[in-house]
């Protein structure tokens, strides 16, 4: 398919994906098939409203179509995160823990949070728990680098016994 073709399709394929961004439209949007064959020239209702919710928003709404979406829950986290949200972002985290199984990732996360939050004992407890998850579903890799941010902070925080 050429995007300049004289239909407009490709404009109209291009104004869809920019309004959703990274994130998939929720499930009541139009799918793909109807907006490549069915170009209209202004945005639909929908797409408007998409492009005008934040990325949280955009991440619950598409958490109310899937609750149990690991990675959808993973992204409210960060997000949460990223809007300065420290200690939601770590309970959504922790719920990731609870997983069956664990999310792993969430693991290393909220011990990286944590340790820029001064939380050092608490992170060093989480990389812990979550070097053994990780080695448990043979996932080598976010092991070691857990293991490589426990052995970072090292003593950081710990009282001094001496």
């Amino acid at each position: 398919m050429n995007l300049h073709d004289d239909d407009g399709l490709g404009e109209n394929l291009v104004c869809v994906i920019y309004d959703v961004g990274l994130f998939a439209a929720p499930k009541s949007a139009p799918a793909a098939s109807d907006v490549l064959t069915h170009p209209t020239s202004q945005p639909s209702q929908i797409t408007e409203r998409w492009s005008f919710m934040s990325r949280r928003e955009k991440i619950e709404t598409m958490l109310a179509d899937d609750p149990t979406d690991t990675f959808l829950r993973y992204s409210l986290a960060m997000e949460y995160r990223s809007e300065g949200d420290h200690e939601t972002s770590l309970v959504k985290l922790r719920e990731l823990f609870t997983d069956e199984p664990p999310y792993v990732p969430a693991f290393f996360m909220a011990a990286q949070q944590l340790v820029d939050l001064g939380r050092v004992d608490e992170a060093r407890a989480i990389l812990r728990d979550g070097i053994e998850q990780a080695r448990t579903q043979n996932d080598s890799h976010a092991a070691a680098e857990m293991s490589e941010l426990l052995s970072s902070i090292g003593m950081l925080g710990e009282e001094d016994d001496l």
